[in-house]
């Protein structure tokens, strides 16, 4: 049934009119404006159709999503094992230094690396292309990039073979960060480059198993505002880090996606983020990573899930976000639309 130009009465709204639906959401107009909205699980208690023959179409839509929703609770339910070694496992983090800190997720800003770039990932595997290599050091002028013990600006001036500098990242080995993300599955929080903490180690005090860990990068050239996600995993071990050594999270989960370029570039990190000022800007300042809240993962999480729609990942992207709302104990009839920094700009022209 075609609901468009239908009239809606919302409870905190009032009347409004139905202007689009679109995938899992309705955008609804009311005399305040545009509103955008989970569907059909709005009509379950916030907003009901005018027209009784639309309102009967809407329940029996309702009941649908609702007896799906069942099957992956069944199918989950299947997965308690899993599920609580896992929730033993997280226990053993909550507890830090004697503080108790609350789980969140986060996201890691990473310096583009090509290194084992193809048509199935972005790179991130590999030390990266004299191309990259030249423009990190010479144009971003990336501090690790330009650390003299750093093998990239060794073999940049000339003072080892690029044959010499791959094999520094083969098996176990290390070039940066970046080169071994997608070989480890591992994000380290860093270490201060500046200032009174100069070379201190940077910790996760927040990050717990059954966080989402989510991985951003630009092209060389781009604006901030461009930053991507290109990868994504459920975070099942972390250290938050000491005056010695850094944090880091990792997995050995299966749930683990890496996109596409072509998938990447359709995931903007700022359509889900905003920062608590400037809410509209699209600016990351300072720091490797920073924690989101489990709205913003739920989101992320969804549109992979129609990202990796008819491809091999289908199947992985689906359960990977049921499992998450299931073991983080979310009800994502309550997640909202995203309302990021760049979607907040557009609102605002």
């Amino acid at each position: 049934m075609d609901l468009i130009n239908q009239t809606v009465i919302h409870k905190a709204f009032g009347e409004g009119k139905v202007i689009n639906i679109e995938k899992d959401y309705i955008t609804i107009l009311f005399t305040q404006g545009e509103k955008k909205f989970l569907y059909p699980s709005v009509f379950k208690q916030f907003m009901t159709m005018k027209d009784a023959a639309c309102a009967s179409f809407v329940k029996s839509e309702l009941e649908q999503k609702e007896k799906q929703a069942a099957e992956q609770k069944r199918l989950l339910a299947l997965k308690q094992d899993e599920i609580s070694a896992l929730a033993l496992k997280m226990e053993s983090h909550t507890a830090i230094k004697g503080k108790s800190f609350p789980r969140a997720n986060i996201a890691f800003k990473c310096n583009y690396c090509d290194g084992g770039k193809s048509a199935n990932q972005v790179g991130f595997n590999g030390v990266c292309s004299d191309a990259v290599i030249r423009n990190n050091i010479e144009v971003e002028k990336r501090t690790w990039c330009n650390d003299e013990t750093c093998a990239c600006l060794q073999y940049h001036n000339g003072e080892i073979d690029r044959a010499t500098l791959d094999s520094q990242c083969g098996e176990g080995g290390f070039v940066c960060y970046e080169s071994q993300m997608l070989r480890d599955w591992r994000a380290l929080a860093g270490v201060v480059r500046s200032g009174d903490r100069k070379d201190e180690p940077m910790k996760l005090q927040q990050v717990q198993s059954n966080s989402l860990c989510v991985l951003t990068t630009r092209d060389p050239g781009s604006t901030e505002a461009e930053r991507y996600i290109f990868a994504l995993f459920l975070v099942d071990e972390t250290y938050e880090g000491d005056k010695r050594e850094e944090g880091y999270v990792t997995t050995r989960s299966k749930y683990k996606i890496k996109l596409s370029p072509s998938e990447a570039h359709k995931m903007l990190f700022w359509n889900y983020h905003a920062n608590d000022n400037r809410s509209d800007i699209a600016v990351w300042s300072s720091g490797l990573h920073r924690y989101l809240d489990d709205t913003e993962a739920v989101q992320i999480l969804h549109d992979v899930v129609d990202i990796k729609a008819g491809t091999a990942e289908t199947r992985l992207a689906s359960d990977f976000l049921s499992y998450f709302i299931s073991i983080n104990g979310i009800d994502i009839d309550t997640i909202p639309a995203k309302n990021g920094a760049l979607l907040r700009a557009s609102q605002r022209c």
